[in-house]
C-alpha cells in the first residue's frame, strides 16, 4: 500500500474519531455526569468553569477533527502540515502523560493518551520518511 494512502487512512481514521467529540458540546450535563462515575471518575464537580470548559475543549478536539479531514484529502499537498501534525502527536505523548499522572486519571486513560499520541505521531513520521527537506512543498 502506498505511503501517502495509509498517511491519509490514519488522518482519516483520527480525525472521524476526534469529530465524535462534537457531541459533547450539546450533550445534557445528566449524560456527562453519567459519563463521567461510568469511566470511574467518580462524582462529576459542579459549577460553570468544569461545564465551560468541557464544551469548549469538545468544539476544538471537534474542530482539530475536521482539520485532520481535511489533511487527509491531500497528504502531498498539505506535506509541511501532515509532518506539524505528527510532531506535534509525539510532543503531546509525554505532555499528556504528565498532565494525566498529575490529575490521577484511570491508568487505562493515561494508557490511551500517551501510548495512543505517540503511535499516531510516530507512524505519520515513519510513513514520510525518505524526504530531504522536511519544509519544502513537494509537486
Amino acid at each position: 500500500m502506498d505511503r501517502n494512502l495509509l498517511q491519509s487512512f490514519l488522518l482519516l481514521m483520527a480525525g472521524l474519531v476526534e469529530i465524535l467529540a462534537f457531541g459533547a458540546v450539546v450533550m445534557p450535563r445528566s449524560w456527562m455526569e453519567a459519563s463521567h462515575a461510568w469511566l470511574g471518575l467518580g462524582e462529576m464537580p459542579g459549577g460553570t468553569i468544569v461545564i465551560f470548559l468541557a464544551r469548549r475543549a469538545s468544539y476544538v478536539y471537534g474542530v482539530h477533527g475536521i482539520f485532520l479531514l481535511v489533511l487527509a484529502s491531500d497528504v502531498v499537498r498539505y506535506r509541511p502540515l501532515v509532518r506539524f501534525i505528527g510532531a506535534s502527536f509525539l510532543v503531546a505523548a509525554p505532555v499528556f502523560f504528565f498532565i494525566d499522572y498529575t490529575s490521577q486519571t484511570p491508568f487505562f486513560w493515561t494508557v490511551i493518551d500517551t501510548f495512543g499520541c505517540a503511535i499516531f505521531g510516530a507512524a505519520l513520521l515513519w510513513l514520510d520518511r525518505g524526504g530531504s527537506d522536511w519544509f519544502k512543498q513537494e509537486n
